[in-house]
C-alpha cells in the first residue's frame, strides 16, 4: 500500500506548535525616497557613532502624530540592511499603528500576550521577509500597559534580545500623554525623540525632553521629522532643533494636561 503523507501536521493536547514554524510575515510598503532613505541611514551612522554598547533604542516623540512609527521602522530596516541582527519591537500596546500601515495579515500573539503570562518569548516573535529583521507586534491591547510595562517580564524580555539581537528598535508612545514610553526609555541604551518641522509646540519638545532627562534616560538626539516635506508626506532630518507649530490630540482620554501660572488647564 502506498503511504501517503498527512494533509495537516498533528500535535499532542496541549502541544504548542515549534515556534521554528512560524510563517515568516510578509511587510508590504512602498520603498522610501532616496533622500529619505539616505536621511535614515544618517540617523543610523550617527546611532553607531554614539557608542558601541548602544543595542536597544526607543523611538519615541513628544505628541501624537509626529511620524516616530515610521522613523522607528525605517531604522530597524536600515539596521537590518546591513546584515545586523535586528529586532523591531512595537511597544505602543494602547494604539498601535504597525499592522495596518505595513500590511500585516493575521492575528498574531505579541507583546501583550508575553507580559502576561500567555506565551513565551520565541512565541512572539515573527520573521519577516526582510533579511535579518524580525518583529514584535503588541499583540491585544491592555487596560493597564504602564503596569505590564513596569513588570519583571519586560526586562526579562529585554535582556533575552540583548543577548540575540545586534540592535532592538523599540515603538514606544509619545512620553508626554502616556508614562509608558518613558517607562521603555529608561531600559534601552539610548532614545531617539521624534519633532514635527514647523508642527511640534516648542513647550512640548522642552516637556518631553525634561521628561527623558528626569528619568535618566540617554537622550541620543533628535529626528526633526518632515523637514522639507513634499506632497507625499516624506522628509527626515537629524539634529537637535525644536519646531513650533501644531498639536492634534491624541490618546486624549490619557491626556496629563500640566496647569498654566494660574492653575487653568492648558
Amino acid at each position: 500500500m502506498a503511504e501517503y503523507e498527512p494533509l495537516v501536521s498533528w500535535t499532542m493536547p496541549g502541544q504548542k506548535p515549534d515556534p521554528e514554524e512560524k510563517k515568516v510575515i510578509a511587510l508590504k510598503y512602498e520603498p522610501l525616497p532616496f533622500r529619505v532613505k539616505e536621511a535614515v541611514n544618517i540617523l543610523r551612522g550617527n546611532i553607531q557613532l554614539s557608542g558601541y554598547d548602544i543595542k536597544l533604542i526607543s523611538v519615541t516623540s513628544a505628541v501624537p502624530d509626529e511620524g516616530k512609527s515610521s522613523v522607528s521602522f525605517h531604522l530597524a530596516s536600515s539596521f537590518a540592511g546591513l546584515g545586523r541582527k535586528t529586532l523591531f519591537l512595537d511597544c505602543d500596546i494602547r494604539k498601535s499603528v504597525i499592522k495596518e500601515r505595513y500590511g500585516i495579515q493575521g492575528k498574531y500573539d505579541g507583546l501583550t500576550e508575553f507580559l502576561i503570562g500567555k506565551c513565551s518569548i520565541p512565541e512572539i516573535v515573527r520573521q519577516t521577509n526582510e533579511k535579518s529583521l524580525d518583529v514584535i507586534m503588541t499583540g491585544a491591547q491592555s487596560p493597564n500597559p504602564s503596569e505590564l510595562i513596569s513588570g519583571d517580564r519586560f526586562q526579562m524580555l529585554c535582556k533575552w534580545c540583548r543577548q540575540k539581537y545586534d540592535y532592538v528598535i523599540m515603538d514606544t508612545p509619545p512620553v508626554n500623554t502616556v508614562i509608558d514610553g518613558t517607562l521603555v526609555s529608561k531600559l534601552c541604551d539610548g532614545t531617539v525623540l521624534v519633532v514635527v518641522s514647523g508642527q511640534t509646540e516648542r513647550n512640548q519638545a522642552l516637556k518631553a525632553k525634561r521628561q527623558l532627562e528626569y528619568a535618566d534616560v540617554r537622550l541620543l538626539g533628535v529626528v526633526a521629522n518632515k523637514v522639507g516635506a513634499q506632497k507625499n508626506g516624506y522628509g527626515y532630518g537629524y539634529g537637535y532643533g525644536y519646531g513650533y507649530g501644531y498639536y492634534n490630540k491624541y490618546y486624549s482620554k490619557y491626556e496629563d494636561e500640566e496647569p498654566d501660572d494660574r492653575g487653568r488647564r492648558r
